[in-house]
C-alpha cells in the first residue's frame, strides 16, 4: 500500500532511507538505549554499590562548617576557584564536594571530587561510583576516546531521521497493523508487525530522546561559531543563558578578604527565606577568599505543580547583596525553563519512580524495535536474489549485531557483581571496568561462536539469568545486607530487580527449548509474503 500523496518512487525512497539509516546506527543505538535504561536509576544504585554510604545521614551541615573540615583534612584546596557542594538526599546520604587543588608550578588544572559523611564529617577522595558512572558514560559512548560523544550525538541525529522516515512509511496502514497484531503465527510475522506497532507507540519517546540527546552532545558544536562571533569567545556567557551562576562577574585581581562567619549567616538567611517552600540542593562558591566572593544556591520547589521546579538565587558574600533571583512562578526566564525541561525529559527527573519505570519499559521496547528491525532486514535478503555467499554474509552481520547487543545484559549483571565483590581493592574502578568490558567481549565472542540466533539468544538468557541471580547473593555475602534485612528501598529494590530479572531470563530460556525454529521454511515464506507488500522489498535494500 503506497502513501497517500506519494507515488511508488517516493515510497521506495522513504523505505530505503529508513532501512539504511536504521541499519547504520542499530548496534550503537541499542547500546545507548540499553545502558541508558539502567542509567535512569543511577542515583538509586548509589547506596547499593557504596556500602560505606549506607549509614549516611540526611542532616544538612552548614557549608561553612564543611569548608572548615576541608581546610583541616585537605591541604592545597583552592577556595578561589569554583567549589560545588551538594547536600545529602535519600538516595545519596552523603555530602558531595567538587573543586580544584592548587597546582604546582607548570602543572595544569587539577580537579578534585570528594565525599563527606555528615555523621562524622570525614572527607574521603573518590571517583564517581563505578556502576552508575560506567553505564552513564556508556550511554553516550564516552569510553571511545575523543570521538565517543560526537559519535553518539550524530547517531541521535540519524535516529531522528530514521524515526521520521519510519513514520512516513507506516502511517497509512498504521491502524491495520494495530488491529492485526498478534503473537500467533510465524515468528517473523510477529517481528514485522511488532516492529511497526511498538515503533509507532514509542515514537514520541524515541523522538524526545533523539532530540535531547543531540542537544546535549552537539550543542557546543552548533554554538561554537556564535560563541566566537557574538560572545567574544567566552563560553561562560552562553552557559549563563542556561544557568544564572555563570553570568556572575569576577575580577581576577580582586583584593584578598576574610569572610569568617558570613557564609554561615548567609546560609541561615537563605534557609529562613526559602526553606518553607524549597529544598536546598546545592551551593556553588567562587573567589571565596576575595572581596567579590559570590555564593550561588540551587533550590527545588516542593510545589509539584511546577514542571520547571528549580530555582536559582545568588549573593555577594561580602555585603550579602542579592545578585539574581530566578524562581518558579516568579518571572523565571524562558531560557532557564527550556533547558531545565530538556533535563527533566532526558533524565526522567520528574514524577518519581513511576516515570522512571515507564521510561525503563519504553527503553526496552525501543531495544526490541532495533533488534526486530535487524532480523527483518536479514530475512528480506533470504531469497533467490542473493547468492549463498551473500546470505552467509548477512547471517554473520546479524550474528555480530545480536551477540554484541544480547551479551550486554549479562555483562551489566557482571558489572554489579564486580563492583560489590572487589570492594576495597586498590584501583577499584579500573578493575571493575576491566571485568565489565572484558566480560562483555568474552560473552559476545562466545555467543557469536554458537552460529545460530536461537543458540545465541538462549546462551545470553541463561548466562544473564545466572549472573542476575548472583548479584543479590554477592551483596549479601560481602556486606551482610540480605534482601530481607535491608531497610533502604534503594538496596533491596536493586536486589529484587536482579532476582526478578534472573528468574524471567531462566524461564524464557527454558520455555524456548522447543519452539518453532528460528529460520524454518514456513516462517520464511510467511515473512516474504508480508515483506513483498512493501515496494522496497524487490530492490533488496
Amino acid at each position: 500500500m503506497k502513501l497517500k500523496g506519494f507515488g511508488n518512487r517516493a515510497y521506495n525512497i522513504f523505505f530505503h532511507l529508513h532501512t539504511v539509516s536504521g541499519i547504520v546506527i542499530s548496534g550503537a543505538l541499542f547500546v545507548i538505549f540499553f545502558a541508558g535504561a539502567f542509567t535512569l536509576f543511577k542515583a538509586e544504585f548509589y547506596l547499593w554499590e557504596n556500602p560505606r554510604a549506607r549509614k549516611g545521614s540526611l542532616v544538612q551541615i552548614n557549608p561553612e562548617e564543611i569548608l572548615d573540615k576541608v581546610r583541616e583534612q585537605l591541604a592545597g584546596f583552592d577556595f578561589d576557584d569554583d567549589t560545588f557542594i551538594t547536600f545529602p538526599t535519600a538516595s545519596q546520604p552523603v555530602i558531595n564536594l567538587y573543586g580544584h587543588i592548587k597546582p604546582a608550578s607548570g602543572e595544569g588544572e587539577i580537579h578534585y571530587a570528594g565525599k563527606m559523611n555528615p555523621g562524622d564529617s570525614k572527607l574521603y577522595e573518590t571517583v564517581e561510583s563505578t556502576v552508575g558512572e560506567t553505564l552513564y558514560r556508556l550511554h553516550f559512548l564516552d569510553q571511545i576516546p575523543y570521538a565517543g560523544r560526537w559519535l553518539a550525538g550524530f547517531i541521535s541525529l540519524f535516529f531522528v531521521f530514521a524515526s521520521i522516515t519510519g513514520l512516513l512509511v507506516h502511517w497509512k496502514n498504521m491502524l491495520n497493523k494495530f488491529w492485526a497484531f498478534s503473537f500467533k503465527g510465524a515468528r517473523k510475522q510477529v517481528w514485522t508487525n511488532s516492529h511497526t506497532v511498538l515503533g509507532l507507540l514509542g515514537l514520541p519517546y524515541q523522538l524526545m530522546y533523539a532530540v535531547t540527546g543531540a542537544f546535549y552532545l552537539l550543542l557546543i558544536l552548533a554554538l561554537m561559531p556564535a560563541v566566537m562571533v557574538l560572545y567574544e569567545g567566552k563560553p561562560e556567557r552562553v552557559y549563563a543563558l542556561a544557568y544564572p551562576a555563570y553570568g556572575v562577574g569576577y575580577d581576577d585581581d580582586a583584593p584578598r578578604a576574610v569572610h569568617t562567619g558570613r557564609l554561615a549567616a548567609l546560609h541561615d538567611r537563605v534557609k529562613g527565606l526559602y526553606e518553607k517552600d524549597y529544598d536546598i540542593l546545592a551551593v556553588q562558591l567562587h573567589h571565596l577568599n576575595r572581596e567579590d566572593a559570590a555564593v550561588n544556591y540551587r533550590l527545588v520547589s516542593r510545589d509539584k505543580s511546577f514542571f520547571s521546579s528549580h530555582g536559582y538565587v545568588g549573593y555577594r558574600l561580602g555585603d550579602g547583596s542579592e545578585i539574581y533571583k530566578e524562581l518558579p512562578g516568579e518571572g523565571k526566564k524562558f531560557t532557564y525553563k527550556v533547558i531545565e525541561a530538556f533535563s527533566h525529559l532526558h533524565f526522567a527527573s520528574f514524577g518519581g519512580m513511576f516515570v522512571k519505570g515507564i521510561y525503563f519499559i519504553m527503553a526496552l521496547f525501543t531495544c526490541y524495535v532495533i533488534v526486530s528491525g535487524i532480523l527483518i532486514w536479514k530475512e528480506a535478503r533470504n531469497n533467490r536474489s542473493y547468492t549463498p555467499k551473500q546470505k552467509k554474509f548477512h547471517h554473520r552481520v546479524t550474528l555480530i549485531f545480536l551477540s554484541l547487543c544480547f551479551s550486554l545484559f549479562p555483562a551489566i549483571a557482571l558489572l554489579f557483581m564486580a563492583e560489590i565483590g572487589l570492594q576495597g581493592i586498590e584501583n577499584h574502578t579500573l578493575w571493575v571496568n576491566a571485568a565489565f568490558f572484558t566480560g562483555w567481549l568474552a560473552l559476545a565472542i562466545a555467543g557469536f561462536s554458537l552460529k545460530t540466533e536461537k543458540k545465541l539468544t538462549r546462551f545470553c538468557l541463561v548466562t544473564g539469568g545466572l549472573l542476575s541471580l548472583s548479584v543479590p547473593l554477592a551483596n549479601g555475602l560481602v556486606t551482610g545486607d540480605w534482601l530481607w534485612k535491608t531497610v533502604s528501598v534503594h538496596i533491596w529494590g536493586t536486589d529484587l530487580f536482579w532476582l526478578l530479572a534472573g528468574g524471567l531470563c531462566l524461564a524464557l530460556s527454558a520455555g524456548g527449548r522447543k519452539p518453532e525454529g528460528a529460520f524454518t521454511d514456513d516462517s520464511r515464506r510467511s515473512t516474504r509474503q508480508i515483506l513483498r507488500s512493501a515496494p522496497g522489498f524487490r530492490s533488496g535494500i
